[in-house]
């Protein structure tokens, strides 16, 4: 069984599909984890984060692993634990380049499709896993929310990791991140054309949890 959960930055499409995965039992695949652990490596050597090639050399060399855990998945990247560094605001903000690249994204989205295929059953979460990286999806999802509480969220988020967090220069990233994510020629944030939308700005992660549940349990 494969269930994807699409939709933009702050939308609860993260929690929820690690939380879905929990209670359902089964494995879950954070794909934009590979994109961040390129972006991770690439800052750290110091490479051109325009170059696509050395984006793309990042991308073919990387020794990714995700392993499950109670609290979701612990991510290892050439042999390290970097679970907690790739959510970094500099990571946060240097992701684009690895995802805006055709070559980088064709890549990763093998990457993923592997790691999905030795996962067996999954909840995988991102902006195109629906309609690009597994359109054969047994059950497809998009959550989505107002950019003001996408943003009051990830404010929440940082400041609950202790890092700083101004709300006006969030929400502007989180605009421009919509808007690169939505224009992008590969692999467009989109949602696939049979998946249920959801609209999560009045939801509690409760709330959210409860309808995937339930429309998963009443086709499965």
């Amino acid at each position: 069984m494969i269930i994807t959960i699409d939709g933009p930055a702050g939308s609860g499409k993260s929690t929820a599909a690690r939380l879905l995965a929990g209670s359902l039992g089964i494995a879950f695949l954070d794909s934009g984890a590979t994109y961040r652990a390129v972006t991770l490596r690439a800052l750290r050597a110091g490479s051109d984060m325009h170059s696509v090639d050395a984006l793309l050399d990042h991308a073919k060399n990387i020794d990714l692993k995700m392993t499950p855990t109670p609290d979701g998945v612990r991510v290892e990247m050439d042999g390290l634990d970097v679970s907690t560094d790739i959510r970094s605001e500099e990571v946060s903000a240097a992701a684009c380049h690895a995802a805006n690249s055709p070559a980088v994204r064709e890549v990763l989205v093998e990457l993923q499709r592997k790691m999905g295929g030795q996962m067996g059953d999954f909840v995988t979460e991102g902006r195109d896993q629906g309609s690009v990286v597994f359109p054969q999806a047994d059950f497809k999802f998009y959550l989505d929310a107002d950019p003001a509480k996408r943003a009051r969220r990830r404010c929440d988020e940082l400041t609950g990791r202790g890092e700083q967090a101004d709300y006006q220069a969030v929400l502007g990233a989180i605009i421009q991140r919509d808007r690169s994510d939505s224009t992008r020629s590969t692999g467009p944030l989109r949602a696939a054309d049979d998946a249920v939308h959801i609209d999560t700005t009045n939801l509690t992660i409760e709330q959210v949890l409860a309808e995937l549940r339930q429309r998963v349990e009443t086709k499965a």
